[in-house]
């Protein structure tokens, strides 16, 4: 019970208010501008992010891994969770679409074409592209005995192919199940279900339950495929390691004063970059895998959340792309 408890308090204290963002069109998917500007520039150790810093209704925008050179990403207004495509060259993300409606996009990385691709959803979906920028996986709608709960699907990055991945229990049982997160060789997911770490193949097989007593949120596995990060939910707000079979726990951050998730690996898996909510700010940080090194990215008060770093496979564009 107890276990519940922590998982509901910290699901629903991370959840972007997504009805507190407004759309151009209350009825329907926002209008997108046919005028950008955006740069083209593949995005190369980068990080993208949500910020409040260039729109008070808040946007998407990309640093360098540094923390310099901010800038918003133009099409991304009132976007969240961004997720950069392998290739670097375009740019999957959330947006608000109604009064607690959200959708997920796809658009190059210039801003041109941005797509729904799943429309419709009442939960934060989390998208995560595939190794090979084929196809995204993200947490959907599913209708329970009680309201909506959650399940992990994958769909292919143009739209198509919509299915859903994570298995159903009996009639009286509950599964939420959020924060997908690929196996570099594409072969399976990693993902929570009632915070407890699950890894499954990607045609819905052999789901397996990691061992993971601290509990978890928004998993990311390492570039290697040696290790799982995330959110711990006992104690809660903390950034945890795991080798990828659920031994090996590291806590790599622990400061009781601070509320950390979000975790995201750098391209080189030496780092990870993650939420940081200290001091009445959030704010992104990069730390070194072993707890040291910690460095805030995010300006003095500016808010930022959310963020995703770049990896550099310039080869890995799928036939679905885009264009």
């Amino acid at each position: 019970m107890r276990r519940h408890a922590l998982w509901l308090a910290v699901a629903a204290a991370l959840s972007l208010p997504i009805a507190a963002c407004h759309s151009d069109n209350t009825t329907g998917i926002p209008a997108i501008s046919a005028k950008v500007e955006g740069s083209n520039r593949p995005l190369r150790d980068d990080i993208a992010f949500f910020t409040y810093q260039f729109d008070p209704a808040g946007n998407l925008a990309v640093m360098n891994s540094d923390g310099s050179g901010r800038r918003p990403l133009t099409g991304g207004e009132r976007g969240f969770e961004p997720s950069i495509s392998p290739d670097g060259r375009r740019i999957a993300f959330s947006r608000v679409t109604d009064l607690g409606v959200s959708a997920i996009y796809v658009m190059n990385i210039d801003g041109t074409n941005a797509t729904p691709i799943v429309q419709g959803l009442v939960f934060n979906p989390g998208p995560v592209w595939s190794p090979d920028g084929c196809q995204i996986a993200f947490r959907s709608n599913h209708e329970g005995l009680t309201g909506p709960d959650a399940r992990i699907s994958i769909i292919n990055a143009d739209g198509t192919g919509l299915h859903q991945v994570t298995p159903e229990l009996g009639p009286n049982d509950f599964a939420f199940d959020e924060g997908p997160t690929w196996s570099p060789d594409g072969t399976r997911l990693a993902f929570t279900r009632n915070a407890a770490l699950q890894v499954i193949n990607v045609d819905g097989t052999g789901m397996t339950a990691l061992p993971n007593e601290d509990m978890a949120q928004s998993a990311s596995w390492s570039p290697d495929g040696q290790r799982i990060a995330y959110m711990s939910v006992d104690p809660v707000g903390e950034v945890h390691v795991r080798n990828a079979d659920g031994s090996n726990l590291v806590r790599v951050t622990t400061t009781p004063e601070f509320f950390d998730g979000w975790p995201r690996w750098s391209p080189d898996g030496r780092e990870l970059v993650f939420s940081r909510f200290a001091d009445g700010q959030a704010q992104i940080v990069t730390i070194n895998a072993d707890g040291t090194g910690a460095v805030r990215l995010t300006p003095q008060g500016i808010n930022d959340y959310m963020p995703d770093w770049s990896h550099s496979h310039p080869s890995a564009r799928c036939d679905a792309d885009i264009d």
